[in-house]
């Protein structure tokens, strides 16, 4: 147990009963099993929680052991991650380890915290209208006041308990279910703030850990939001500069700046007036800037962006309010698989502090915000507002990462990342003092997953064998 808290001592011990995977499309080779965790580790022996796990068998007979992996959020399935990972994986990584990922506390499978119906979900996102040139931020403390109660009201206690050190506590508690005496690990985007949090937490538990598309946890909300307001920008000035070169069908045939106009007037129709699709919803002025953000996050996807925009050029909003759909796991037949959109408000009012935050630093830091990004901008801002009416107070506060393990643990930032801007792989690897940054030279968000040859063997060659990439390697 390796001086582990007795109290834990039957978390810690249980075996894992491995089975059939319910609800995952795509998954005949995986197998689940449920993790039994305290709800709250500083009172162990009350409220007990569910956590799901999903695997994929190594093919070898004697593999090394397991790779957990966390495909980011907060509030995002692991389980549907091991759906796609017979492709995402390299047959390297599916051979020498069983390919394991979970469903963090509270999130869908794993006793998933219940919030909003999936009607009142709907004339949520409908109505989240906030304009910062007319509203006060009381408008955002209301709206996210009424998902927090519903929350509060339809879920157990688990819901003052989804921060993420929890979650890290639970993937000790899965390391040694799992029969590892160190963690092996492959967090993606938020994945990486529980990587480095589990890193200082359990500095001698560390195995080969990889952090892919890093998050910064030393900064706070208008800090993160500010760096990826100026990211977001610069990826969607290349978007265009790649759309008006390479395709003779892109929704604009001026200069980049002509293009960032037409997206600006495209998001700017839905404050001043109510759009809505052929099925009678109305686009939200955040729903449509969703809809702009999320193909940037792969440049795969730079086709259905454009595509979108021209139709909404034409004023047929429909295919932005379905990208914006997919990011809230929104189905055609207008039901929610999952509940991120909830657990993604109740991880991050758990670990960002947002009490003290003044109207006036808001409001200055939205008008940075604009400046840096005026086509996001307005769209983006006041983050701090939505969690000063959580029913659920605060309980960890940005902070620098520290990290005093023997095992050397690997950064990997891409250089135009919309989501998780280089900087702070940057910061995070000098936080964590033991490690060592690969850059990748490209576009979108995470590295891994972008097919990049030389990272993945970089990322497969370090998992598998240990072995570190160069001092300042970069990939293009």
């Amino acid at each position: 147990m390796d001086g582990t808290d007795s109290a834990l001592s039957a978390f810690y011990e249980q075996d894992l009963s491995w089975g059939d995977c319910e609800d995952v499309a795509g998954g005949t080779d995986l197998e689940c099993a449920d993790l039994t965790v305290p709800v709250d580790y500083a009172q162990p022996d009350r409220e007990t929680t569910t956590v799901v796990l999903a695997r994929l068998a190594s093919s070898s007979s004697s593999p090394r052991g397991s790779l957990i992996m966390n495909p980011g959020g907060p509030g995002g399935s692991g389980v549907d991650l091991m759906q796609y990972a017979p492709a995402v994986f390299s047959k390297d990584l599916q051979k020498n380890y069983n390919l394991v990922s979970f469903d963090p506390r509270g999130v869908f499978r794993s006793d998933g915290i219940t919030c909003l119906t999936d009607q009142e979900l709907d004339d949520w996102r409908e109505n989240t209208t906030f304009n910062p040139q007319t509203d006060s931020p009381d408008v955002i403390r209301d709206e996210y006041q009424a998902v927090g109660q519903a929350c509060q009201d339809n879920s157990g206690p688990v819901l003052a308990h989804m921060n993420t050190e929890s979650v890290a506590r639970d993937m000790d508690i899965m390391r040694a279910a799992l029969g590892d005496t160190q963690t092996t690990y492959l967090g993606f985007s938020y994945g990486t703030q529980l990587g480095s949090t589990y890193a200082q937490l359990f500095p001698e538990r560390v195995g080969r850990f990889v952090l892919d598309g890093a998050v910064d946890p030393s900064l706070n909300n208008r800090e993160i939001t500010l760096g990826q307001a100026r990211s977001f920008d610069e990826s969607l000035r290349e978007f265009i500069r790649d759309c008006t070169e390479s395709n003779n069908m892109c929704f604009t045939d001026g200069s980049v700046e002509d293009g960032l106009t037409e997206v600006q007037n495209i998001l700017a129709r839905t404050q001043d007036e109510t759009v809505t699709t052929d099925d009678g919803r109305t686009v939200a002025p955040v729903s449509a800037a969703e809809g702009v953000l999320v193909p940037l996050y792969n440049t795969a996807t730079y086709g259905t962006l454009n595509m979108a925009l021209r139709d909404a050029q034409g004023g047929d909003y429909s295919a932005l309010l379905e990208i914006s759909d997919s990011n809230h796991g929104r189905t055609p037949d207008g039901t929610y698989r999952g509940n991120s959109t909830a657990a993604f408000s109740a991880v991050n009012c758990l670990d960002f502090d947002s009490r003290t935050v003044t109207d006036e630093q808001m409001s200055a830091a939205q008008q940075e915000l604009q400046e840096a990004s005026p086509t996001f901008g307005p769209y983006l801002g006041y983050t701090d507002a939505a969690c000063q009416s959580w029913p659920v107070e605060p309980v960890d506060s940005p902070a620098p990462v520290t990290y005093d393990g023997e095992n050397p643990i690997l950064v990997v930032g891409t250089q135009h990342d919309p989501a998780t801007p280089y900087p702070w792989a940057q910061a995070l690897t000098e936080q964590l003092g033991n490690a060592r940054l690969l850059t990748y030279d490209g576009w979108g968000h995470g590295a891994y997953t972008s097919g990049n040859q030389c990272v993945v063997n970089a990322v497969d060659n370090y998992l598998v064998n240990g072995d570190l990439p160069a001092e300042d390697e970069v990939c293009g």
